[in-house]
């Protein structure tokens, strides 16, 4: 094998810093796209928290199922280094097949073009917003 830190690890460590720029800059774009400018923040903090939430139950989801499959095959009487190859080929089986879940979930929810009711004429808070106006030129 021969393989070292120094050598392979600064191509790899490249790679998934541009993979990891080219999947969350479109997310959050579609994410924040159409959103008014009011509802920006809370827009912008319920996706991240939604990212940081996903990739914390995955990561349990994908680690359980390794460890699970690691120790039923060392229970087996197949080598450790064996063994743990198996659990992780199982995660990411298990990871590809919730993506693979996931794909007609974002397809419908991606359909969704109207507004639901009562939301048509913009936010309401900023809705509330021009009320109080309204209400404050109105009273002496």
């Amino acid at each position: 094998m021969g393989g070292g830190a120094v050598r392979d690890g600064p191509g790899r460590h490249c790679r998934a810093r541009h993979g990891a720029a080219f999947g969350f800059v479109p997310i959050s774009i579609a994410g924040l796209a159409g959103v008014a400018k009011q509802e920006a923040g809370l827009a912008s903090g319920l996706l991240n928290t939604s990212q940081q939430l996903g990739g914390a139950i995955g990561i349990a989801i994908a680690s359980t199922v390794a460890a699970t499959h690691f120790k039923t095959l060392l229970g087996e009487g197949q080598a450790p280094n064996a063994a743990l190859t198996g659990g992780f080929h199982w995660a990411l089986w298990v990871c590809g097949a919730i993506a693979l879940l996931a794909l007609p979930v974002t397809a419908t929810l991606a359909r969704r073009t109207t507004a639901p009711a009562g939301l048509e004429g913009g936010s309401p808070s900023l809705e509330a917003e021009k009320a109080t106006h309204r209400l404050e030129e109105v009273s002496p």
